[in-house]
């Protein structure tokens, strides 16, 4: 099974189509997302810890909590360039998103 995580040093633009986001994976530990404005620019940026874990081949589990508690799971999958988003909110509301993956840097 492909155990390395392709996305480390890379930058993503992610469409959920609800709402897009850039996520900037520093290491295999660490991640910087961005949400974006309908026009592309910054609006609100963190810094997470990432658990990442292979699934299947090109296809990784990507979990983090952020800073008021919202908790995120990702099913991220880099051969086909999709990720699925699960997201509890710091509130206990549960949202799911089917979003596509294109390479920044």
């Amino acid at each position: 099974m492909y155990t390395k995580f392709p996305a480390v040093g890379h930058r993503y633009f992610v469409d959920f189509q609800a709402f897009q986001v850039e996520l900037d994976f520093t290491s295999e530990s660490s991640l910087t997302y961005y949400n974006l404005d309908k026009n592309g620019n910054k609006i609100g940026t963190e810094t997470v810890t990432i658990k990442v874990e292979p699934i299947a081949e090109g296809i990784f589990l990507v979990t983090w909590q952020e800073s008021d508690k919202t908790t995120v799971v990702h099913i991220e999958d880099y051969k086909q360039l999709t990720i699925v988003t699960n997201i509890t909110g710091s509130d206990l509301s549960f949202s799911q998103f089917h979003g596509t993956v294109r390479q920044l840097s």
